[in-house]
């Protein structure tokens, strides 16, 4: 978990700085993903396979943008930079797989499958905690994943057995699942290590990463789905792995470096600049901002 600067207001949720920091960086990380996940699913209500689909889409939809609801209040009582609303900030805390619109329906079956299952593992690990507004949240929230999960069980289902179906969420699975894979972070992470201590998590990263393979791996290659070597916790790209805003940063072809200081140690911070030409960066070395013309396809 990354580092969070001091914010607003204090809490008193734990005296261990780098735990509250810890659990700064992971309530944003997790209603980010809940609100993006819920946005882009709404966009299929309409548009769904049927109308007892997208009926159904619209509901988790609601559900996953009434939990971010409900997750983005407690950042007004801790230490986060704000502002709260993700549409307001420079940065998202979102995985890639949230970036933009899913663009066809095994792009909103994986994208409920992963993230969501995502999501799911690591608020179970939370359960019982000591911080009280939270520990109060999370066992409705997990009763919804509950109605969640189902449905996307279904969704899969039903995907694998049309006509190319199973060929479109290996590629979605492919493109996919190694970042929430790595989403639950490295071995070892002291953001993750502090949470366990102060017992704001119940599980370590292999853990919950083990717990997230059991969830949906299990799913997937019953369905026909194949998970590849790199699912295995030690051949991650952990070269690439974001803290801050727990994602994959781009393959080190793509790797953005600092204008200024030369460092890679860089964040996008707006997928449009000035122009619609340029990327907004900021180097997390020197501080200093800067641009980059985007590529099609690419920022």
């Amino acid at each position: 978990m990354g580092e969070v600067r001091p914010g607003r207001a204090t809490a008193s949720v734990t005296d261990d700085r780098e735990a509250l920091d810890a659990l700064v960086n992971l309530l944003v990380v997790l209603a980010d993903n809940k609100y993006w996940l819920g946005r882009h699913l709404s966009e299929w209500a309409v548009g769904a396979p049927s109308l007892e689909v997208a009926v159904a889409s619209a509901a988790i939809a609601q559900g996953e943008l009434g939990q971010a609801r409900v997750l983005y209040p407690l950042l007004e009582e801790l230490p986060f930079p704000g502002p709260v609303d993700p549409t307001e900030r420079d940065r998202g805390y979102q995985v890639s797989l949230l970036d933009r619109p899913f663009p066809t329906w095994p792009h909103a079956v994986s994208g409920l499958l992963l993230v969501d299952g995502a999501v799911t593992t690591m608020l179970e690990a939370m359960v019982g905690g000591p911080y009280d507004a939270l520990a109060r949240r999370v066992p409705r929230m997990l009763e919804e994943e509950a109605f969640h999960w189902d449905f996307a069980d279904g969704r899969v289902r039903e995907l694998a057995r049309l006509p190319g179906g199973l060929r479109q969420l290996q590629a979605r699975v492919d493109e996919s699942l190694e970042e929430l894979l790595c989403w639950f972070g490295p071995p070892g992470e002291r953001g993750v290590e502090a949470l366990c201590g102060q017992g704001l998590l119940g599980r370590g990263n292999t853990e919950l990463r083990r717990a997230y393979l059991d969830r949906v791996g299990t799913l997937l290659e019953e369905v026909g789905v194949r998970l590849r070597p790199e699912s295995e916790e030690s051949r991650l790209p952990w070269e690439r792995w974001n803290r801050v805003q727990r994602r994959l940063d781009p393959p080190a072809g793509d790797r953005v470096s600092c204008p200024w200081c030369g460092s890679r140690e860089v964040e996008r911070v707006g997928e449009v600049g000035p122009t619609v030409m340029t990327s907004q960066w900021i180097c997390t070395a020197c501080k200093s901002p800067f641009e980059r013309i985007r590529r099609r396809g690419r920022s």
